[in-house]
């Protein structure tokens, strides 16, 4: 039998092995850097995510900021949006045409690039409403609360924003605590002058100092003296502090017409011996005293019901640097931080320091871009203002709702010798307005009412002059003088963002 030999290799050809070695390192290599590729454009897409979502969020701010402006420029009474509950859709109060600032169905929209005012595709923009958690109430029971407690509102920012073409969309709810700011609310002055015909109505008048011309509010005469309630038998209520209407002087107060004291056929109401005069029982003034709880015609002649504090007024006629404090009182009115902030409010709106044949136009403009509460700041010498400078819609009859939503303004007249004068006639309709004088003396010839505030150094009581406050003031104080803080920030993922 013959043997077969097997065929072998050559010791040491290994021909193409290297091939499939490199082969099978390049699809290893190119598996890893498929996915290193594949993991390289998710992080790239998930940073172009990251960085749209940060840039929606930041939109979203820009537009609770933009509300925040809006309230400060505005009136609490055009926020008519009752804020739903928890889960439940917006009411009908909440869905009317827009773009409006009250309205959740058809919200305002603010474009940050390219033109136009809407939010389109492939732009950055946010959308924005407001809804009332709880509205401002001017009376509260913590007005009269010892110590006081300001009186406030809550009201929430809704601000949707919108980055690019998306996927980015971010919601914020914002609420806010709208307080004013802390000042006597009411007419005051340092020092009063003057011995004109003045009317006060729903008001009452602070002063650091006396005052002379008190005349009885219950007979006419001139002089000093406040809206009547026969009815009742004795002055109608201040508005704002749910009592009745009255003098509250650290000094005398006197029905001379010469002097703070005795003459002219007048002289000081109160005393520490009488201690209260039966004709001025509201009043308070330097020279009053403690009220005996019993005997005593003044003490505890106003019973203020139990939903607005309770308790009973006056019990005291003695008014101090104390007193005067807890309704508000600082020298000059406001801080230096709110007159700033007041100074460059006018200034973005372009009126400040504005020539007085300028105001009519200016504010026109401003109220047709949605300011109806702007600001007029003076601080470059004296200014003289006719009703005749304002736009109509600024001059009001005197409304009784609160619900009003009326156009009004804060002057501010600033520096030392800087006075405001003004004239506006004894018929409606009347100016609107908030007015700082807190350098200087605010006067007038002629008739000269107003609807609103007053705070001065010197207030001239000389002629013929009515200061009123209305139920519509008292609800939507200029928001120039309004306090907005935010309490609550959360980004609000209840529902899908279209």
């Amino acid at each position: 039998m013959t043997l077969r030999t097997r065929p072998t290799m050559p010791r040491g050809n290994d021909q193409g092995v290297g091939v499939i070695t490199v082969i099978m390192v390049m699809a290893v290599l190119g598996s890893f850097l498929i996915t290193a590729t594949g993991i390289t454009i998710n992080n790239l897409d998930n940073t172009s995510r990251d960085r749209q979502a940060l840039s929606a969020l930041a939109t979203s701010e820009a537009g609770v900021a933009q509300a925040i402006q809006y309230l400060r420029g505005g009136s609490l009474g055009s926020l008519t949006c009752v804020e739903p509950a928890a889960g439940a859709a917006p009411g009908a109060t909440c869905t009317g045409p827009g773009p409006s600032w009250t309205s959740a169905m058809n919200p305002m929209e603010v474009k940050l690039d390219g033109p136009g005012s809407t939010c389109v595709v492939a732009t950055n923009c946010f959308k924005v409403w407001i809804g009332r958690v709880s509205a401002y109430v001017p009376n509260c029971p913590g007005r009269v609360a010892d110590p006081q407690v300001p009186c406030s509102g809550t009201y929430r920012i809704h601000s949707t924003g919108l980055a690019g073409g998306g996927p980015s969309a971010r919601k914020l709810a914002v609420d806010v605590k709208i307080t004013p700011y802390p000042f006597p609310i009411g007419v005051f002055a340092d020092a009063l002058s003057g011995n004109g015909n003045v009317g006060v109505h729903r008001e009452s008048i602070f002063t650091n100092g006396c005052m002379m011309n008190r005349q009885r509010d219950d007979q006419s005469g001139s002089g000093v003296q406040f809206e009547y309630d026969t009815a009742a038998g004795r002055p109608v209520l201040d508005l704002i502090y749910n009592q009745p209407v009255a003098v509250h002087a650290t000094g005398d107060v006197s029905t001379s017409n010469q002097s703070c004291g005795s003459g002219g056929g007048g002289a000081p109401i109160h005393n520490t011996t009488t201690k209260c005069d039966s004709r001025f029982r509201f009043d308070q003034t330097g020279s009053g005293a403690v009220l005996p709880s019993s005997g005593n015609v003044c003490y505890g002649a106003y019973v203020r019901p139990a939903a607005l504090g309770g308790g009973v007024y006056p019990t005291s006629s003695a008014f101090t640097q104390a007193d005067l404090q807890k309704y508000g009182y600082r020298p000059r009115g406001l801080t230096d931080a709110q007159y700033d902030a007041l100074r460059s409010q006018a200034k973005a709106q372009g009126t400040h320091n504005i020539a007085t044949g300028s105001i009519n136009a200016t504010l026109t403009g401003l109220s047709a871009a949605g300011i109806t509460s702007p600001v007029l700041f003076w601080e470059n010498g004296s200014v003289s203002l006719n009703a005749t400078n304002f736009p109509a819609s600024f001059l009001r009859s005197l409304d009784t709702l609160g619900s009003c939503a009326a156009k009004s303004v804060t002057i501010i007249v600033s520096g030392p010798g800087n006075n405001l004068s003004y004239q506006g006639g004894n018929t409606a309709p009347y100016l609107s307005a908030s007015i700082f004088v807190p350098d200087g003396t605010l006067t007038g010839t002629g008739g000269r009412n107003t609807i609103g505030t007053v705070f001065a150094k010197t207030l001239d009581l000389g002629g013929n002059v009515d200061f009123y406050m209305d139920q519509c003031f008292a609800s939507n104080p200029p928001g120039a003088t309004l306090d907005v803080q935010i309490i609550d920030w959360r980004e609000d993922d209840s529902q899908n963002i279209n």
